[in-house]
This record gives C-alpha cells, sequence and structure tokens, in this order.
C-alpha cells in the first residue's frame, strides 16, 4: 500500500474504532452501524483533514438514517432479532482514498 492509502486506512480505524479495514471495506455498510451524525461527523472529518471539496457529497446516500421513533425501536427489539436497512451504494475506503488525491467528491463508478 502506497503512504496515502496506509494513511487513510489509519485514519478510519482510529476515527471508528473498528480494526478490520481495508481498502476494500465498505465504511458505510450497515455491519459497521455509522448512520446519521456520526457519518456526518466522520465524512467532515475526514474531508477537511484531507482538504477535499465536498459540496456534492449526499451522506444520506452512502450511510444509513434509521428510524428512531420510540414504537418501531420497542417493536423491533421485542419482535425481530435484525433490523433490514434500504441498501445504499458501497463508499470504499479505495473510493475515498481516489477522492482524496483528486481533492474534490466525485461518486464511485
Amino acid at each position: 500500500m502506497e503512504q496515502l492509502e496506509t494513511e487513510i486506512v489509519n485514519f478510519f480505524k482510529l476515527s471508528t474504532g473498528i480494526r478490520n479495514i481495508d481498502l476494500d471495506t465498505n465504511i458505510g455498510s450497515e455491519r459497521y452501524k455509522i448512520f446519521d451524525l456520526d457519518a456526518e461527523n466522520l465524512m467532515q472529518t475526514f474531508f477537511k483533514k484531507y482538504n477535499i471539496d465536498y459540496s456534492n457529497f449526499i451522506v444520506n446516500k452512502y450511510f444509513i438514517y434509521p428510524e428512531y421513533s420510540w414504537r418501531s425501536l420497542i417493536f423491533i427489539r421485542l419482535f425481530f432479532d435484525k433490523v433490514e436497512y434500504p441498501l445504499k451504494p458501497a463508499l470504499t475506503i479505495k473510493h475515498l482514498v481516489a477522492v482524496a488525491q483528486r481533492k474534490e467528491w466525485f461518486d464511485p463508478i
């Protein structure tokens, strides 16, 4: 891995506490539970740290904003083991490295 790749992988490891992150990790995946405000703060910190123009970035396109009504939370926790979230496009660390190199947000291909 080149230096910028290693630096960005380490940034996400330190910022999220998730140890098994590599270039193919989809940081927006529901398995990592980085939702709404946490996702916004994480990505804003990333963009500012690497001086990236993120004016075209739409956080809820890649990260989940769960339903937080008390009724849905209680009902789901009492009767179901797993919540089904909508499928979002992947936001890989590899793509974020390319964004950092370009210094401007662009959608993954």
